[in-house]
């Protein structure tokens, strides 16, 4: 991956940018299918009563809002290093009446501020391809949960099917551009998107770098012809 593209401010910046129109965008540009692909990754969290998960890149707590869905006893702690997103966020956790369930910090995935083997695991939803030193992310991520636990990672990939790749390819590169500064008013916000996608590294290689950072029995599911996939790590 091209560290040199992933300037950090800049990321964050325009994350913030797009903050208020991210989850309208979410959907129109996924077709809603984005749905989907964050419950199928959620369920691949392991069960504990009154479990502590970690959130990373949470967003508008679009996961950190289906774990509790799915885990009603468990408790989120959310991350972000986007303050746009975090009170975005905040204000879904708010009406949804899960102030006491979910917590929102603002948090760099490489530099985690929380011990080892505190969380039953952790996941990143489309976030680590925004991550300068994502090897450093995913040890991060596996550092603070406990040995056994998980950490799961819902991602683009730039490996599709034959007959899907070409399709994928010019609706990420062409149609999500014009789409997203349509919607969100803000000319030139959907340029890094597209090359962050099409840029991801394929499941093998990312599985690897996985392992590299420290995880075992890494394997991944491939969502929708290869579009998504959704990969998972055991903490050594």
């Amino acid at each position: 991956m091209d560290r040199t593209a992933k300037d950090p401010v800049k990321i964050q910046t325009m994350f913030s940018t797009i903050a208020h129109s991210y989850d309208l965008l979410n959907r129109v540009l996924s077709l809603g299918i984005d749905k989907s692909w964050r419950k199928f990754a959620v369920k691949q969290l392991p069960r504990a009563e009154r479990a502590r998960y970690l959130d990373v890149a949470t967003g508008t707590c679009d996961v950190a809002l289906e774990i509790i869905r799915q885990c009603p006893d468990s408790k989120v702690t959310g991350v972000d290093f986007s303050e746009g997103m975090i009170k975005l966020g905040a204000e879904k956790v708010i009406s949804a009446g899960l102030q006491g369930r979910i917590e929102l910090r603002p948090a760099d995935v490489t530099a985690l501020p929380f011990d080892d083997n505190v969380f039953d695991a952790s996941i990143i939803a489309f976030g680590i391809r925004n991550v300068q030193d994502a090897k450093k992310g995913i040890n991060e991520m596996g550092r603070v949960v406990k040995s056994g636990g998980k950490v799961v990672v819902l991602e683009f990939t730039s490996s599709q099917s034959r007959f899907f790749q070409p399709v994928f390819h010019f609706y990420i590169s062409k149609v999500l551009p014009f789409i997203g500064e349509l919607v969100s008013g803000k000319k030139g916000a959907y340029k890094y998107l597209p090359d962050s996608m099409l840029n991801f590294p394929p499941p093998e290689k990312f599985s690897r770098l996985m392992e590299e950072a420290g995880l075992r029995d890494v394997r991944y599911y491939k969502l929708t012809f290869g579009a998504a996939v959704v990969y998972v790590g055991t903490v050594q």
